[in-house]
């Protein structure tokens, strides 16, 4: 019984040990508490384990709870808790207690003692508890002896042995005691435990533990670290080892370790050991000597320790061989081959590093040292070498000219390193050599040398041009005297022009009358085509000799008065000059004489008599009145004088002699009318002339009053003195009749009857902005007007007016020719000098304001005192009419359009009214204009800008009082902007093309046709066919003017743009050429021809434009010259040493002063002439302009940054809107590019370019929207290779308030370069980095984006130029940064050929973008170890969609992480959609207003909604259809809210925008298309009831076939492999295979089945059939045509495009032109037509123009003729 206890007690402690002892395992000590609980036996019985009831009590911190055992924590224990073990078995007593004794592993019989408590008596009683309770004392005290073997080991199985626990836990019984040694003091205390007393006894038991040999020695260390000397001797110390053993060292020999080698290191080449080990100490020592570091510079050795048992412990020496300096270095070569630039200069060189020289040394401790060996070679001394780090860098320390031809021949030198050993430079064992040739490069370092700096030339004044005044060659050193070398000439009155060789020659004649003409000086400049270019500068002083070629002249006066009536008067004396030198002969003595061609009453009137001793002997003349001269029959007298100098010269000048008025004649009754046209705004009162009565006598206004005949109108007043009539601001249109009396004291009559009417109209805005201005001269506008009435014409007025209407052409009667405004300048004689100071401020030009009426008066002579500025005669007198056309549809002509009309008939004009006409308004009323008087500011405010402004201005006006009419008109100006900013809202005809003005909630916004865009809904391309031509507004006048435009053309020879005079004019010799300008290609090559100015300006660039591709032409004008640019010079530059010749040619005026302001006129012809091409005799050019219109596409035209609208121009022939040609190449090769898209890339390779916020097939598929957190960014893997040197960057945003940050950064590798599109405050730029520019900006500063609407920003780096955009990129909207455009330095002045091949800025840099990591878009991460520390330029809280780069799409995530052209490698903080807070949520409105941010995307605002309206208090709804919303004639309904748009079967959009015929339309009608059909439609049900039966599916194939293809079946996999080099839907990417093997033609298949089959799918494609028929076209947006090496990158690999549409928010601008777009018709026609085009195009085009010859059999578009396509806004 007893060993069954044993053993189960056994059994239940290695139970306890397997489940609780893992846990102590190194964890000595770390327990706690298990009590174990009462459970069953097998039996079925339950023992009573309780304690004692003082068990647990007043127990101190070293005491044991009798029943509880030491258990590691519950972390500790890893399976299941000790409190689940059975425990009823394992005490056999209540009356246990347990003990923790700790083991150590090194056992010590000290430490290996334990102390177990336990009680020592118990109280005795004589019951059968007491017995009871003694018994299981003793079994218990057998049960421990069990445990405990003969040496004081615990026997407890082989399973504990294998544990290996360091803690013991001893059962005790606590009722009795041991002791080896002394008997225990017991002490009785007694206690009651189950109801009974007892007595506790405690004995101290101590157990020795004897040590035996059970642990192996162990190194601390498992690898132990060694180090010696190379080359050192035998029997170094190397290393100790040393081992531990856990067993008692004083027992026995179970701890003594005797050390050895048990892998060595066997020599080689003698077999012996390297390393040897002490036995005892452990000391590792060297066996061998001379170790070499450099052959094994390391070595293992495995050591062993033995204890006195037996057992052993291993470990690893590894042995490190320090390094000596045994080794020689060595030069990386024996020879470097160098080619270095030449330096130059008196001053030393910069230490620049001209090589690396780098060593190397089988030796780890290096200290190399480098230097030129003296004397080694040519040329040592120029060189140095410094020594860092380990390598030596070569620098000169002397110039290298490349010019000297020592040096041109190179240098050879011995360079030599050391590795400062013990002898240093003297040991050749630590030294090597090597030598290192050099060859100079040439720069650009020497200036031109002329051979003689200075000349001095004598040439006659009349000096033929061409004539060769000198030689003054230049010749420069660079490039061993081969550097070509041109010139330019400054000075020299400009008439002076040099050729390559240094020829100076006349290009004009010279004047040595005009100022500074009888001596100057010209600087002759020659500038070498190196880089950067160097001047050299040479004087050549010219002095002009003399010729008797100016005639004299008279000095003033020339003018004189004379009173009427007066006997014969000396008026004055004559006296004559002359600008050439007197002293050649070429002077005095004057002759003067009257000419014989004066009329014979001036002849009978005047008297002229000459005296040569008069004015010094010079001679002179008195002019003299033969008699008493009237006044009423002559005003003035015009006298022609002959004056002749010594030399035979002679010349006439006039003398007026004007005749003074008396009050001589009474007055008569007469009537006046007076014509009033007034703009719409009221303003001050108008001044109307002044009151009319007959009187032969006008210079009698002092003696006359004037009143009022009756009662004075209220809407007029009258200057009782001088009789000026003024009406009042607020008159209206209509006739007044006025009655005034006039009274004259000199003659003593009354109340003489003097009737007004005055006739009032307003002009209307239309007829202001659509005036045109025509200058007559010499006439005034008295002259002119006078005997003209609006309705009865008459006089001069009324005969221009008949000319302007037969210009018009045949159906001139249906036209309307309206007088807008005329002025003008008065006659040097007015007619009323009173009257003349009285009405002086409606005048421009006062020219008797120095006359004294007095003086006149008594002098009698009248001669006038006049100053300096009179010297010359005063200009001649001009009358200007501006002039509006009504066409016959009551819309007025526009002004543009009537400007060039008029210019065509202008020699017509001049024949007709025996006037000079011009076009343009006279530079002395504009002058006049500015300068006006204060009191006429006073009395008539405003100050007109523009002919588009005048209608809302307050204009001046002006009256031209012809004595019985007077007419009163505003006075018009043309002072076009330099810089047009047109207004974001529209107007109702600021629409163009046909588009509509619509309100939205953002303002009136245009509503744009298709192929319109922008704000006005410009058209922006135009086709011309070789004999074409249009008209748009002229260029501004002033400078700078900047145009560009774009072309597509294959022909040689065509004129682009011409501004200049449309027919030919009288021009005399001595006047300056026509203005000219004339854009051209000549050769294929661009030109540019300036005229008018001092000199003839052709600028040529060495390009070819003729390849089919688009092309981007600029050119500009500013007072330093022209310059002319190509493809923004961000082309052509893969060649090495390239210069901008290929793309940039300008010159430079050889007068620095140029011209203030383009004087050209008449509108800019584009693509053509309208009119007979003009010659260089006509106008004095030097070359003209080519005849050759153009045959090809104009688009993008600009001038000074303002888009040109090509749609509608002013007039236009042989041209259309719009480039056919391009759209018919995307038609042909990607089958259209739907609404959304347009063609683009040329003819070549022509592709579709989505509109922005659009991709897919057909660009119908809406572009995902991501929103910007804080510290987002996206990096983007790109799978194309942009051009180094050209890259646009565009993206889609939306934004509130002032966002700064990046948005779209593309860089170089380790960010060399970048460029970047980003916000700064809102506001748009561009910045380029690096690209050997530094940092250059471009920002659109007009306004800032961040008004919460979807804005397309933009940005392109073409070579030095910076583009940027917003939306279309119009007006304020863009900002060109043309820096090699603007920039002058002065390059290319004088005469040339404008080449700009020597700019001082060097070639762009290219930008290698890094396609892995270069594109960023939102911040720029910044990274540390590997982990993101910060974004920088942190772009938050804005939405951005359609990022693409180079017109490529990239992925957004997290809607998409991948596209054709990228994929996304990181992003973080990225949302999909626009998600912002509700800003409405905090936000109240008064009812019935309600809160919405739709508009203004995160802000509130209080509204009505869309489509409504608040009306007092209630929100109504609004009649959208009252605004016209529909076009091409839609039927608009109205909704509630919004609209509808029903449209007619050939246009579809939410307002009918958008045109669905594709083909020619055609000739059937209506009926006809109806019968065709239905006939068709019963034959097809017929032909395919016979088919069905034959084929289950039409769609039905082999099922080997099906699975293959992943059981799909589509049209595109029934056609044969239709085009399958070219881009489908399954490969958008292309083919990439070039444009033969996207072109091949397929096998034609005329079958019958195969119609039956496209039908079928046709009719089943509404359906869920398996097979349907879709018309697809090849992915637009995103994709390119043809091979990589054809645009720059390779092809992408083929996706699935996505053909839904998901619906888009109402705030999102592609929601408002995209709804309605894909409306179905249901047409059994149209499904006819658009399945035999389907067959047409599998077919090919083989035979050419097969799909077009089937069109024209077919109706327009895919729609019916009689079906309706609608849309809900």
């Amino acid at each position: 019984m007893q060993e069954g206890i044993n053993k189960k007690q056994t059994s239940l402690w290695k139970e306890y040990r397997r489940h609780a002892a893992p846990g102590l395992r190194g964890a000595p000590g770390n327990v706690s508490r298990w009590k174990p609980k009462p459970t069953s036996d097998s039996e079925g019985k339950e023992e009573n384990l309780s304690p004692p009831a003082s068990a647990g009590a007043n127990l101190d911190e070293t005491s044991v709870d009798p029943w509880e055992i030491d258990v590691p924590n519950k972390s500790q224990v890893p399976s299941r808790s000790p409190a689940s073990l059975p425990h009823s078995s394992l005490f056999l007593s209540p009356s246990y207690s347990t003990s923790t004794i700790p083991l150590p592993r090194e056992r010590n019989p000290a430490t290996e003692r334990s102390f177990i408590e336990t009680p020592s008596d118990y109280p005795q009683k004589g019951t059968r508890d007491q017995h009871r309770q003694e018994r299981d004392t003793d079994a218990s005290l057998q049960h421990l002896t069990n445990f405990i073997d003969v040496d004081g080991q615990a026997d407890i199985g082989d399973d504990d042995d294998e544990v290996g626990y360091e803690e013991c836990v001893y059962f005790t019984p606590p009722s009795f005691s041991i002791s080896s040694e002394d008997s225990a003091t017991t002490t009785e205390q007694p206690q009651e435990v189950l109801g009974e007393v007892q007595h506790v006894v405690e004995t101290v038991l101590t157990v020795l533990v004897k040590d035996i040999n059970d642990n192996a020695p162990v190194f601390p260390n498992t690898t132990i670290y060694g180090k010696v000397e190379e080359n050192g001797a035998a029997n170094l110390s190397v290393a100790v080892v040393a081992a531990w053993d856990a067993d008692d060292a004083s027992e026995g020999t179970n701890a003594r370790l005797t050390y050895s080698i048990e892998k060595n290191v066997i020599d080689e080449r003698s077999g012996d050991a390297i390393f040897a080990v002490h036995p005892e100490t452990g000391l590792v020592r060297t066996s061998l000597c001379c170790l070499d570091r450099e052959t094994t510079p390391e070595y293992h050795i495995q050591v062993v320790a033995t204890d006195g048992g037996g057992q052993k412990g291993t470990g690893t020496v590894v042995i490190r061989l320090s390094d000596v300096n045994d080794n020689s270095p060595r030069l990386a070569r024996k020879q470097w081959n160098l080619t270095v630039q030449e330096t130059w200069g008196e001053q030393e060189p910069e230490n620049t590093t001209l090589l690396e020289i780098a060593a190397a040394d089988r030796d780890t401790s290096n200290y190399f040292h480098y230097r030129v060996v003296k004397e080694s070679g040519w040329g040592w001394e120029h060189f140095g070498i410094r020594t860092v780090g380990a390598v030596g860098q070569l620098y000169p320390i002397r110039n290298m000219d490349y010019e000297d031809v020592r040096h041109r021949e190179g240098f050879k030198f011995m360079v030599q390193v050391t590795d400062r050993g013990r002898g240093g430079w003297t040991d050749p064992l630590h030294l090597d050599s090597g030598w290192i040739s050099v060859k100079l490069k040439d720069v650009n370092d020497n200036p031109p040398e002329f051979i003689r700096p200075h000349a001095h030339v004598t040439v006659r004044e009349d000096a033929a041009p061409g004539t060769l005044l000198a030689t003054l060659p230049a010749h420069d050193p660079d490039m061993a005297g081969k550097q070509e070398v041109d010139y330019w000439v400054e000075g020299g009155w400009g008439a002076l022009k040099v050729d390559g060789e240094g020829s100076v020659t006349l290009w004009r004649a010279l004047d040595r009358e005009t100022p500074g003409g009888a001596a100057g000086m010209a600087l002759l400049v020659a500038v070498d085509r190196g880089v950067p270019p160097l001047t050299a500068t040479a004087t050549l002083s010219l002095t002009v000799t003399d010729v008797n070629d100016c005639a004299p002249t008279l000095l003033p006066p020339t003018v004189f008065h004379v009173p009427e009536d007066s006997p014969p008067t000396m008026l004055g004396v004559l006296k004559a000059t002359d600008k050439d030198m007197w002293t050649l002969g070429h002077g005095p003595p004057f002759n003067l004489s009257l000419s014989p061609s004066n009329p014979d009453h001036v002849l009978a009137s005047v008297s002229l008599k000459f005296d040569p001793l008069l004015d010094s002997g010079r001679g002179g003349a008195e002019l003299w009145t033969v008699g008493g001269l009237d006044r009423e029959e002559w005003p003035a007298l015009e006298v022609n004088v002959s004056v002749g100098d010594a030399g035979g010269m002679w010349s006439s000048h006039i003398v007026v002699v004007v005749v003074t008025d008396l009050n001589d004649h009474p007055m008569k009754p007469a009537a006046k009318t007076v014509y009033l046209w007034k703009t719409q705004g009221g303003g001050s009162e108008a001044p109307l002339g002044r009151v009319y009565v007959e009187d032969p006598d006008d210079w009698d206004a002092a003696d006359k009053t004037y009143a009022w005949d009756g009662p004075a109108h209220p809407m007029f007043s009258l200057h009782p003195q001088e009789g000026t009539i003024f009406a009042a601001s607020m008159v209206r249109e209509g006739s007044y009749a006025l009655r005034f009396k006039v009274s004259d004291k000199a003659w003593g009559q009354e109340d003489v009857a003097a009737n007004v009417t005055v006739v009032v109209r307003d002009l209307s805005p239309d007829a202001l902005a659509h005036a045109t201005p025509v200058t007559l001269t010499p006439t005034t506008p008295e002259h002119l007007t006078r005997g003209w009435t609006p309705k009865g014409g008459g006089g001069g007025l009324g005969t221009v007016l008949e000319e302007v209407l037969k210009a018009l052409g045949n159906q001139s009667n249906n036209y309307k020719v309206q007088v807008v405004s005329v002025y003008g300048s008065s006659s040097p004689y007015h007619t009323d000098h009173t009257a003349q100071q009285r009405l002086g401020q409606h005048s421009y030009y006062n020219y008797n304001r120095h006359a004294d009426e007095g003086k006149a008066g008594e002098n009698g002579t009248g001669e006038e005192e006049q100053g300096e500025d009179a010297v010359y005669p005063p200009p001649p007198p001009f009358a200007c009419v501006w002039l509006s056309v009504v066409a016959p549809d009551g819309v007025f002509l526009n002004p543009t359009r009537l400007q060039g009309i008029l210019g065509l008939h202008v020699q017509q004009m001049e024949e007709a009214t025996k006037l000079r006409v011009n076009l343009e308004p006279p530079k002395e009323a504009e002058r006049r204009l500015e300068d006006m008087d204060a009191s006429l500011t006073d009395l008539q405010p405003g100050d007109p800008s523009s002919v588009a402004s005048l209608a809302s201005t307050t204009l001046p006006l002006q009256v031209v009082d012809a004595n019985t009419t007077s007419l009163v008109t505003p006075r018009l100006t043309r002072a076009l902007p330099c810089r047009a900013h047109d207004p974001e809202t529209c107007t109702p005809s600021s629409c163009l093309n046909g588009g509509r003005c619509l309100p939205t909630s953002a303002g009136n916004r245009c509503v744009c046709p298709g192929g319109a865009e922008g704000w006005q809904c410009k058209v922006l391309a135009r086709t011309f066919l070789g004999s074409g031509w249009a008209w748009v507004p002229p260029p501004p006048r002033c400078l700078p003017t900047t145009l560009s435009l774009r072309l597509l053309t294959r022909s040689p020879h065509a004129l682009l743009l011409y501004s200049g005079p449309m027919a030919p004019t009288h021009r005399p010799k001595d006047t300056a050429p026509t203005p000219m300008l004339a854009l051209q290609l000549r050769q294929g090559r661009p030109q540019l021809l300036v005229e008018g100015g001092l000199e003839p300006m052709k600028v040529e660039v060495n390009a070819t434009l003729t390849d089919g591709e688009w092309h981007h032409l600029h050119f500009r004008l500013d007072v330093q010259g022209v310059a002319l640019m190509v493809d923004h010079c961000g082309h052509g530059w893969e060649r090495p040493n390239q210069t901008y010749t290929h793309c940039l040619g300008r010159r430079a005026w050889a007068n620095p002063l140029g011209w203030g302001a383009w004087p050209g006129s008449g509108p800019l012809q584009v693509g053509g002439m309208a009119h007979r091409p003009p010659t260089a005799e006509e106008h004095r050019w030097a070359e003209a302009p080519l005849p050759h219109p153009l045959h090809g596409c104009l688009s993008h035209l600009t001038v000074n940054g303002q888009l040109v609208d090509l749609g509608q121009p002013a007039h236009s022939g042989g041209s259309t809107a719009g480039c056919r040609p391009q759209e018919t190449a995307c038609f042909e090769e990607e089958g259209g590019c739907g609404h959304r898209g347009r063609c683009v890339s040329g003819l070549n390779y022509p592709e579709c370019e989505c509109h922005p916020g659009w991709f897919g097939v057909g660009c119908s598929t809406p572009s995902p929207s991501t929103t910007l957190g804080r510290g987002s960014y996206m990096r983007v893997a790109l799978s194309f290779t942009p051009s180094p040197t050209s890259l646009r960057l565009q993206a889609r945003l939306r934004t509130w308030g002032r966002a700064s940050g990046a948005l779209l950064h593309v860089a170089a590798q380790h960010h060399a370069a970048a460029f970047t599109l980003h916000l700064r405050s809102g506001i748009v730029c561009v910045s380029l980095t690096g690209a050997g520019v530094g940092l250059r900006e471009a920002c659109v500063e007009g306004r800032s984006v961040g008004d919460g609407a979807w804005h397309t920003v933009f940005g392109e780096r073409h070579g030095v130029n910076l583009l940027v955009g917003v939306d279309d990129g119009d007006g304020w909207r863009r900002n060109d940064s043309l820096v090699s455009l603007q920039e002058w330095h002065g390059r290319g002045r004088g005469r040339g050929d404008g080449r700009g091949d020597a700019l001082p800025f060097p070639p762009p840099v290219p930008i290698l973008v890094d396609k892995h990591e270069g594109v960023t878009v939102g911040g720029r991460p910044k990274s540390e170890g590997g982990e993101v520390v910060d974004v920088t330029e942190d772009l938050a809280d804005v939405c951005i969609d359609d990022v693409r780069v180079n017109g490529r799409h990239l992925p957004l995530p997290p809607a998409a992480n991948g596209t054709s052209w990228g994929q996304v490698t990181t992003a973080r903080n990225l949302t999909q959609g626009c998600v912002t807070p509700d800003p409405c949520i905090n936000a109240t409105c008064s009812p019935p207003l309600s809160c919405s941010a739709a508009s203004t995307w995160d802000q509130p605002a209080c509204s009505c909604g869309s489509g409504r309206l608040l009306v007092g208090r209630r929100c109504e709804d609004v009649d959208e259809c009252l605004w016209n919303p529909c076009l091409h004639g839609g039927t608009c309904t109205n909704l509630r809210p919004g609209y509808l748009c029903l449209c007619g079967p050939t246009h579809a959009g939410d307002h009918c925008q958008w045109s669905t015929r594709t083909h020619a339309p055609s000739a059937l009608t209506l009926p006809a298309v109806l019968a065709v059909s239905l006939v068709a439609l019963l034959i097809l049900v017929f032909v395919v009831s016979l088919r069905l039966h034959r084929r289950g599916s039409l769609c039905m194939r082999s099922r080997s076939e099906e699975e293959a293809s992943g059981g799909k079946l589509t049209l595109m996999e029934m056609k044969a492999g239709r085009r399958r080099g070219g881009r489908g839907v399954d490969d958008p990417g292309g083919g990439g295979k070039g444009e033969s093997s996207r072109r091949k033609s397929l096998q034609k298949d005329n079958s019958p089945d195969s119609f039956l089959v496209r039908l079928r799918l046709k009719f089943s494609g509404q359906g869920s059939s398996s097979c349907e028929a879709r018309a697809t076209r090849r992915s637009s947006s995103g994709s390119r045509r043809g091979s990589g090496s054809h645009r720059g990158g390779a092809s992408p690999p083929p996706v699935t495009p996505v053909m839904v549409t998901p619906d888009l928010a109402r705030d999102d601008l592609r929601a408002y032109a995209y709804e309605g777009d894909e409306s179905s018709s249901g047409s059994l026609t149209s499904a006819i037509a658009e399945l035999k085009i389907i067959s047409a195009r599998e077919e090919g085009d083989t035979g050419g123009g097969g799909e077009a010859a089937l069109a024209a059999d077919l109706h327009p578009s895919s729609s019916s003729r009689g079906s309706w396509r609608w849309s809900i806004c």
